[in-house]
């Protein structure tokens, strides 16, 4: 929730800055509601980088669960890493941070996938090389 404020900020930033282009003001001048210039041709741009820091921070936060089970004393995978790591029990730490590698992957192929459905110019470009 704490940075749902930078979320709006970086959202707010993005769609003044894309408002501003010339596929825009071309989209205005033949008359296309104002609605669909927002959701089709501005906020699709818009979402770019806020999908790229979505993913960024949902992959720390899954590093900061040790601090916080640890803290909290939550069960959970990072206070199991903590207790592996007190017990020199290797293949269970390994375990874990095999399950938290597949985590942050699957987390960037989102948001790769979220890349090309926002910018249908990404997925050409991979096609062509």
């Amino acid at each position: 929730m704490i940075y749902l404020a930078l979320y709006l900020r970086m959202m707010r930033a993005g769609m003044t800055e894309v408002w501003r282009t010339d596929y825009v003001l071309a989209a205005r001048a033949r008359g296309i509601p104002r609605r669909r210039i927002v959701l089709r041709h501005v906020a699709r741009n818009a979402l770019t980088p806020l999908v790229t820091m979505l993913g960024v921070q949902s992959a720390a936060m899954l590093g900061g669960s040790v601090v916080i089970e640890s803290v909290f004393s939550i069960p959970g995978l990072g206070r199991l890493a903590q207790e592996a790591v007190a017990g020199r029990d290797t293949p269970l730490l390994l375990g874990i941070i095999l399950i938290s590698a597949v985590v942050v992957i699957l987390i960037n192929l989102v948001v790769d996938l979220a890349y090309a459905l926002l910018d249908p110019r990404v997925g050409a470009s991979e096609a062509q090389s």
